[in-house]
């Protein structure tokens, strides 16, 4: 019993690493909630204020005549509505008001911004919508915020913050990949407390009259080129200086007429070591009026 009570929040927490890295979200939402329930010894289907230091008769007025209402339904009420409703008096309905009004809760606001054809970005505003104490919450309130698929199995993105007592609101940009440019129905906003139990909340996004940009047309295929010889730079300093360099590859093959014979501005991506600063060295020498000497220096890394 004392192994389970030490150990079993350390457990259910290394369960829930491994959920968070295989970026399983219904099993990382459960184990969230079982990992809080073992450390605050409390069922996640119980009273979520008995985490507050309320007295037993308000805690049962509560569980018999307010089951059914949330902690934001009872953080709606003023103090005599409430004392009625756990058939108590109005001091028992203020102590319970507190204690709601102080019951971590998140308001959360998003903008959708396409990025590009297959590029979404998610830009949220995260509100504190609860009274900080000092006391109770301490100098921060740490929280899980993350964007799942429509089905509600994968995270998609996610992030670990916390909210301070000078916070009153966070900003998060969640960037998501949209395969083929076609985006789902929805995805789905959830944000979890990492220290009260019932502290959570789940954000449908629809994705329905979502417009993504089209695809970009600017791409040109790799062409099947024979390769350019490296008197194409019409230079024999550069021809002399190329050393074992006797042909361009394919990348430089194509590439070379663009970047020396016009004043377009090109974005040049091939992996390393393809070739691509022996490109542009070739085509600045070979377009500008550079004396031989001074090609010759910028060669060999000098300033001329």
């Amino acid at each position: 019993m004392a192994y389970a009570a030490q150990n079993g929040s350390r457990i259910v927490r290394a369960l829930l690493e491994i959920a968070i890295s295989r970026k399983w979200s219904h099993v990382a939402a459960i184990l969230m909630g079982l990992s809080k329930a073992v450390e605050k010894r409390l069922w996640p289907f119980e009273q979520p204020l008995k985490q507050f230091e309320l007295k037993p008769e308000s805690l049962h007025g509560l569980q018999e005549w307010a089951d059914e209402y949330s902690v934001m339904d009872l953080a709606s009420l003023d103090a005599t509505a409430l004392g009625k409703l756990v058939h108590l008096n109005e001091q028992h309905g203020l102590a319970i008001l507190n204690a709601a009004k102080q019951f971590p809760v998140a308001r959360i606001t998003y903008d959708l911004k396409p990025l590009g054809s297959d590029v979404l970005k998610l830009a949220l505003h995260v509100e504190c919508a609860f009274r900080w104490n000092i006391k109770v919450h301490g100098s921060a309130e740490p929280f899980w915020l993350w964007v799942e698929d429509h089905e509600g199995l994968t995270i998609l993105q996610m992030t670990h913050l916390s909210f301070h007592q000078t916070s009153s609101f966070l900003k998060v940009d969640f960037v998501i990949a949209i395969p083929d440019g076609h985006p789902p129905p929805s995805l789905t906003l959830r944000w979890v407390s990492d220290r009260w139990v019932g502290a959570e909340m789940e954000l449908p996004v629809p994705l329905d009259g979502l417009i993504m940009p089209d695809p970009p047309q600017c791409h040109s295929s790799l062409i099947s080129l024979p390769f350019l010889s490296i008197c194409v730079c019409h230079n024999s300093v550069v021809e002399a200086l190329s050393g074992r360099l006797d042909t361009l590859n394919n990348i430089q093959t194509q590439c070379f007429w663009l970047l020396s014979n016009t004043k377009l501005h090109s974005l040049l991506c091939a992996p390393t070591g393809s070739g691509k600063s022996t490109l542009v060295q070739l085509a600045i020498w070979y377009a500008s009026g550079y004396p031989e000497q001074s090609r010759s220096q910028c060669f060999s890394g000098q300033t001329p």
